[in-house]
């Protein structure tokens, strides 16, 4: 899930990425259609959710696999890789955008 790497330990993790500093509805669509696109590229889209966020000119977007955890193979090698893409291919749609990543690890349980 998340990645074609081939290899590697599976890990289940859960997915928070927020899209802040969002100026206007316009920036916020955009943004909103850009993670969903990211989100089904990665074979995400079934499971993590993508929502807009905030009034005025405090608008974010958030993808939230909520309290469900994904199991990726690779993730040391795909997760950086996955950063850099969206953070890039978000600053080139708006250029104040932040983008922010929570990736929640499933606890060993012994």
């Amino acid at each position: 899930m998340g990645a074609d790497i081939v290899g590697g330990v599976s890990v289940q993790i859960g997915v928070h990425v927020e899209i802040s500093g969002l100026r206007d509805d316009r920036e916020q669509v955009g943004m909103t259609m850009l993670l969903t696109k990211v989100m089904r590229e990665h074979r995400m889209d079934d499971e993590v959710f993508v929502s807009m966020r905030g009034k005025g000119a405090d608008l974010s977007v958030h993808a939230d696999s909520g309290d469900h955890k994904l199991i990726f193979n690779g993730f040391y090698l795909w997760g950086p890789a996955f950063e850099e893409m969206l953070t890039a291919r978000a600053t080139q749609l708006v250029s104040h955008a932040q983008v922010d990543y929570e990736w929640e690890f499933e606890e060993d349980e012994f």
